[in-house]
């Protein structure tokens, strides 16, 4: 029974209590009980439905990927691989395979971090919390992050900018009812206020991303159906550019063959995101 509490074939990678792995580090199988969950990990939101299904699969298939922990003065402490050892504790099943990692406090972090991206496993909150934290507690700039994630400056800087919702919003867009999509469009708002009102909308209607952003629009007050074709066309660049940029864009033909394109920013973060959207076009 111990050994399919480890998973069918895993013999194959452990075949004996402790194994040294090529890197020089060790797969043990260790007490659930003598770990405890990383205090720096991201994801905050665990689905009951979800670690039940996991459960079901490690009871059917046993634990396939080790967990990651670092050796502390007492017990383990959790690098990655929290949703396994959370549904090993559901089965009641006494020990889980695990790497033995030696992590210093400032990589504990950026590792539960990364697997968490690479697995989509982060709420679009969580992550730009985990952004925040490594770059306030680590010292990393912006590009430095990106290079460690795999993600390019201006993703990240989207991500930032999620924080300066107001909490309503922030706790839709944790819990699902919201997304990305429906984000950017209500940071191209001004205030908090207009904001909250078309989040309501967007609860109580059901709207879709698309929905959203024309409905952004039309509260900025900015369509004139009345205007000569060459203004439609100008209209609908700088509607097409807000929506990307999720700024206040102005575009005004100052000649037949020219014009002027004026993107507003809030503050200097802001700025940099912005500009940061520009350097990804050029990747």
């Amino acid at each position: 029974m111990k050994r399919k509490a480890l998973g069918r074939g895993l013999d194959a990678l452990i075949p004996s209590k402790t194994r040294e792995i090529a890197t020089g580090e060790r797969i043990e199988s260790i007490a659930v009980d003598e770990i405890r969950p990383n205090r720096d990990q991201p994801r905050t939101v665990f689905d009951q439905d979800s670690l039940l299904e996991l459960s079901n699969s490690i009871k059917e298939r046993g634990v396939i990927q080790p967990i990651i922990v670092t050796k502390k003065r007492q017990g383990y402490e959790l690098v990655a691989g929290e949703r396994r050892w959370r549904s090993v504790k559901l089965l009641g099943i006494k020990e889980i395979p695990a790497i033995v990692r030696v992590v210093r406090d400032s990589d504990s972090l950026e590792l539960a971090l990364i697997e968490n991206i690479q697995r989509e496993d982060l709420n679009p909150i969580e992550e730009a919390i985990a952004y925040e934290k490594l770059l306030k507690e680590y010292a990393l700039t912006q590009e430095m992050l990106s290079k460690k994630v795999g993600k390019n400056r201006s993703s990240i800087a989207n991500f930032l900018r999620l924080l300066k919702l107001p909490d309503q919003i922030k706790d839709d867009l944790s819990n699902g009812r919201l997304t990305m999509g429906h984000a950017r469009a209500l940071l191209s708002l001004e205030t908090d206020q207009e904001r909250m009102a078309l989040r309501d909308q967007i609860i109580n209607l059901g709207l879709n991303v698309r929905q959203t952003e024309d409905e952004s629009s039309k509260r900025k007050g900015r369509v004139n159906k009345t205007v000569p074709p060459q203004d439609i066309f100008l209209e609908r660049v700088r509607l097409d550019l807000e929506r990307k940029m999720a700024a206040k864009v102005e575009v005004k033909a100052s000649s037949k063959k020219g014009g002027v394109i004026k993107i507003r920013y809030t503050d200097v973060d802001d700025l940099n995101r912005i500009i940061a959207l520009f350097d990804s076009g050029h990747e």
